[in-house]
């Protein structure tokens, strides 16, 4: 496939998802996941490409790249947590109101929604534009297309622009990493969901273990927090990508494009 023509399905694709923009008839996540695996499969037909591109085979690898992915997310936010018990200036206590139905429910929603975002931005998107334009390039589109996307569903700017992209980094690696778009997935929905169960602040029946806060959160702590998330996500960042230059990924070693189409 020429660069042009991986550019051209690479703007197609997020068109034809976009009906999970405005929901689907059903109004689940799970409904408008479904959908976007169904126009990612139709895409990689249309490519004469197999689903194991993007680990979507029906064997029991995608759900071992989901299983793995859910074990990322936990790890990261789990550490982003002790990060913050340790220099946040809050007591932290146990939710007598927690509701495991509540919480489980979350965890659906999340494996449907997040779904849904990989399918479209790091899916098959991502792995067409590592083809057309390189890795990084890539990487920093899809980040910033990322961030503007939840800026449009009401972000707060530097919100999306410090937390998103560095997830939207994270995600990536991953699926590099594994080769797995479940995985990424997992990491995706793992993260949210650990999050309502342990940083939520006012507590939900979702929230497990979370700070109290007795006074709104001061500008500067709102900052360190965001420092703490970051940081711990970048490292988690460089420890995928030095696993991913010493084993490998078929995703970087892509055929090159013809040389006609690089002008």
């Amino acid at each position: 496939m020429t660069r042009s023509t991986s550019i051209v399905r690479v703007l197609l694709f997020p068109l034809a998802c976009s009906p999970t923009f405005i929901g689907l008839p059903g109004g689940h996540p799970l409904v408008n996941a479904a959908f976007a695996l169904g126009v990612t499969l139709l895409f990689l037909r249309w490519d004469r490409r197999s689903p194991a591109v993007l680990g979507l085979e029906l064997t029991w690898r995608p759900l071992r790249g989901l299983v793995t992915g859910l074990g990322v997310g936990t790890l990261v936010i789990s550490a982003i947590a002790l990060g913050m018990w340790a220099l946040l200036p809050f007591p932290w206590a146990w939710n007598p109101r927690f509701a495991p139905a509540a919480a489980a429910a979350s965890l659906v929603f999340f494996l449907g929604s997040n779904a849904s975002e990989e399918l479209i931005f790091r899916g098959y998107t991502f792995e067409r534009l590592i083809s057309a334009i390189g890795h990084w390039r890539a990487q920093v589109v899809t980040a910033l297309v990322f961030a503007l996307f939840h800026v449009l569903q009401g972000w707060p700017w530097h919100v999306a622009l410090m937390g998103t992209t560095v997830g939207s980094l994270l995600f990536a690696l991953v699926l590099l990493r594994w080769q797995s778009l479940p995985a990424a997935i997992g990491v995706h929905a793992g993260a949210n969901w650990v999050k309502d169960l342990l940083l939520a602040d006012p507590p939900t029946a979702k929230t497990l273990f979370a700070p109290l806060s007795p006074r709104p959160w001061t500008s500067g702590e709102q900052w360190l927090s965001m420092v703490i998330f970051d940081g711990v996500v970048l490292v988690a960042c460089f420890i995928l990508w030095r696993s991913i230059r010493r084993r490998g990924s078929s995703l970087l070693q892509l055929p090159p494009q013809p040389a006609a189409t690089l002008r």
